[in-house]
C-alpha cells in the first residue's frame, strides 16, 4: 500500500485508527483518506488540542489502543450529561415565565431561544475544530484576544456560582420551605426544631452528598448520576401533567392566559417591552450549556467528534420539550398563584382539592424529593465547568491542575461560598434574572457570535453575518435592560 506524508498541521488525534505510522512519520493511504474526510466534515473536531488540561498522553493512548476503554465513552452518556447540564433550576422558574407571557407567547419565546442557542453552540463547535482545541478559554483567547478570554472566564464564574447558589436555595425550599410555604421536613416536625434549620439540612446535603460528587475528576464519571437525574425530571413532568389534567377536568382553563398576562402587561408600551425583555434572562439561564459543551466533546473518543452536532440537537430539543410541558402544565395547574420556584406550590394547600388530604402529602413529598435529587445530580456538572475555569486561571502547570489536593480544595471552597450565600437570598427569581442577563448572555450569545464574526471570510455569508449580529445584539439588549431595571428597583 502506498504511503503519504503526514500534514504537519495535524496532530496524532486526527488519525481514526490510532498511530499506525512508520518510523519516518507516514501512515497508509486508507487512514490518510479517512482522516481527510473527517477533517473536511462540518462541525467536526480534528483533535482535542494539546492545551486541554484534563486529557494526558496516557489517556490518549487509552482512547486509541484499548477498545474496551473506548466503549466506556459512549455518545449516549454525553447526551445525558449535556442534557442534565441544561435541565436544572430553570425548569422550576419557567412556569412563572409562561404565567407572565401566556402559554402561546411563552412557548414561542422558548422555541426562539432554543433555535438561537443551537446556532451559537454551532459557532463554538466550528471554532473548536478550527483551533484544534477542546478548551473554551483557549479558543476565545486565540480568536478574540486575552481580554475577551478574561471576560469569558469571569462570566463562567458568575454564571456557575450563581447557579450553584440557586440550586442550594431550591434544595433549602424543598427541605424546609420559606416564610410562606412549608418544606418536606417542616411538614412533619416543628419549624423550631434544630432539624428544621436550613443550615443543618442544606449543610448535610452540600457536604455529605454534593462535595464527593463535585470532586470527581472527569465529567464522564457522572453519567450514571445524570441518567438518574433526567429520569426523575421526566417523572416530575408526568406527575405535573397528570395533576394539570385533573385541574382542567374540575375547573377547566378559566384564569389561564394564552397571550401576555394582564397582571404584568398594562398597555403602556415602554413598561410592557421592559417586562417582556425581563423574562428572557431566565430562559437564557435555562438553556445555556456552552461552558460544558467542549468538556462533553473532550470526553468523547476523537473518532466520535463528528457526532457532537447530533449530541447538541438531541440534548437541546429533548430538554426544551421537557421545558414546554412542565412550564405550560405547571402554569395551568397553579395559574396566577405560581411561584418563581414552582416547587413551593407543591404543597397540600394547592393539591388537596385535587387529590385529597392523604394524596396531597404523598405527592408533595414525592415531587419535591425527586427534584431535590435532580438538582443534586445536576449540581456537579455545573460545578465541573466552574472548577476547570478556576484551575486554568490559578495554575499554569497541567500537573498542578491534575493534583487531587487542588481539585478537592477548590471544590470545597466553591461549596462553602455557595452554601453561605444560598441561605441569604430570599428566592431564585431575581438571581436567575441577573445571572441570565449578565453572565449567560455573554457566554451563550455575545462571545459565540463574536467568534463567528471573526471566522475566515470563506465561512461567512451575508445571512450568517446578519444572524450573528442579531444574536449579539439580543444578548447585549437583554443584559442592558435587566441591569437598568435592577438599578431602578423595577426588577422582579
Amino acid at each position: 500500500m502506498s504511503e503519504v506524508p503526514i500534514n504537519p498541521q495535524l496532530t496524532l488525534m486526527d488519525f481514526p485508527g490510532g498511530t499506525n505510522q512508520d518510523h519516518q512519520g507516514h501512515v497508509n493511504r486508507t487512514e490518510y483518506q479517512h482522516m481527510r474526510s473527517r477533517e473536511d466534515a462540518p462541525l467536526l473536531a480534528s483533535g482535542s488540542g494539546t492545551d486541554s488540561p484534563d486529557i494526558n498522553d496516557k489517556e490518549r493512548e487509552v482512547y486509541f489502543n484499548d477498545p474496551q476503554q473506548e466503549q466506556k465513552f459512549s455518545v449516549r452518556s454525553q447526551v445525558i450529561n449535556l442534557g442534565n447540564t441544561i435541565v436544572g433550576a430553570g425548569l422550576m422558574a419557567l412556569p412563572k415565565v409562561v404565567q407572565t407571557l401566556g402559554i402561546v407567547t411563552g412557548v414561542t419565546a422558548l422555541v426562539l431561544v432554543l433555535l438561537c442557542t443551537l446556532k451559537t453552540l454551532g459557532y463554538m463547535l466550528k471554532e473548536s475544530t478550527r483551533m484544534n482545541s477542546t478548551d473554551f478559554t483557549h479558543v476565545v483567547r486565540q480568536r478574540l484576544g486575552v481580554n475577551a478570554a478574561r471576560i469569558q472566564d469571569f462570566s463562567i464564574f458568575i454564571n456557575n456560582v450563581g447557579l450553584l447558589i440557586i440550586y442550594l436555595r431550591i434544595i433549602s425550599d424543598v427541605l424546609v420551605g420559606d416564610a410562606e410555604y412549608k418544606g418536606i421536613i417542616t411538614d412533619f416536625i416543628s419549624e423550631k426544631s434544630i432539624l428544621a434549620s436550613p443550615y443543618l439540612s442544606v449543610g448535610v446535603v452540600t457536604f455529605c452528598v454534593l462535595l464527593p460528587l463535585s470532586s470527581l475528576e472527569k465529567m464522564d464519571s457522572l453519567a450514571a448520576a445524570s441518567a438518574s437525574g433526567l429520569s426523575l425530571a421526566l417523572l416530575f413532568s408526568v406527575i405535573t401533567i397528570a395533576l394539570s389534567c385533573v385541574e382542567i377536568s374540575k375547573n377547566g382553563l378559566e384564569g389561564v392566559s394564552f397571550g401576555p398576562n394582564p397582571l404584568y402587561f398594562s398597555g403602556d408600551l415602554v413598561k410592557d417591552v421592559l417586562t417582556l425583555v425581563s423574562v428572557f434572562p431566565v430562559i437564557f439561564t435555562s438553556l445555556v450549556c456552552h461552558y460544558n459543551l467542549l468538556h462533553v466533546k473532550q470526553d468523547l473518543p476523537p473518532r466520535h467528534y463528528n457526532k457532537m452536532p447530533k449530541i447538541v440537537r438531541t440534548a437541546g430539543c429533548g430538554c426544551v420539550g421537557l421545558y414546554l410541558l412542565v412550564a405550560s402544565f405547571g402554569y395551568i395547574l397553579f395559574k396566577d398563584k405560581v411561584q418563581g420556584d414552582v416547587l413551593l406550590n407543591f404543597g397540600c394547600d394547592a393539591l388537596e382539592p385535587l387529590v385529597g388530604d392523604k394524596g396531597c402529602i404523598v405527592i408533595a413529598v414525592a415531587v419535591r424529593s425527586m427534584y431535590a435529587i435532580v438538582l443534586s445530580m445536576t449540581f456537579p456538572l455545573i460545578h465541573f465547568a466552574l472548577r476547570q475555569t478556576e484551575m486554568s486561571v490559578l495554575f499554569e502547570d497541567r500537573q498542578q491542575r491534575q493534583a487531587p489536593a487542588a481539585r478537592w480544595g477548590i471544590t470545597l471552597a466553591n461549596l462553602v461560598v455557595s452554601y453561605v450565600l444560598a441561605l441569604k437570598v430570599p428566592n431564585i427569581w431575581t438571581p436567575l434574572q441577573i445571572t441570565g442577563a449578565v453572565a449567560a448572555g455573554i457566554i451563550g450569545f455575545i462571545i459565540p457570535s463574536c467568534l463567528h464574526l471573526v471566522a475566515p471570510a470563506q465561512e461567512r455569508t451575508m445571512a450568517s453575518m446578519v444572524t450573528a449580529w442579531l444574536l449579539l445584539l439580543m444578548g447585549v439588549l437583554v443584559g442592558v435592560v435587566t441591569l437598568y431595571q435592577l438599578a431602578t428597583g423595577n426588577l422582579g
